[in-house]
């Protein structure tokens, strides 16, 4: 759009009446603003916290907090598994302290 053109339509637009609104219309106005005005009540217990929770931005960090808490959870207690899988399938002799292999026998020296 060429500045001239700009400039002719802001003029026509300053020619042009303004409408006539309803006799109600400024009281509507400062109606809605003194009823947006006013905080809502909120619930301070479980309630509000529930329906915080079901925000598209506090679902995904929800969502994320306990799929991390369920996967780190139950490895946390159960401890170390590791060597009891270890002695369950027999890879014990592989470990560095095997009696079998040199690695095993540098250790008992020492």
């Amino acid at each position: 759009m060429q500045t001239h053109d700009f400039d002719e339509l802001l003029a026509e637009y300053r020619q042009a009446d303004i409408p006539k609104l309803p006799g109600s219309f400024s009281a509507n106005v400062l109606r809605e603003i003194r009823l947006r005005s006013v905080a809502p009540i909120r619930d301070s217990g479980w309630l509000s916290a529930f329906i915080a929770c079901l925000r598209p931005g506090m679902a995904a960090a929800s969502l994320a907090v306990a799929i991390s808490v369920g996967v780190l959870l139950p490895g946390i207690a159960r401890g170390n598994d590791h060597s009891m899988a270890v002695a369950g399938l027999g890879l014990n002799v592989f470990s560095p302290s095997a009696s079998s292999l040199p690695s095993g026998l540098l250790t008992k020296i020492r």
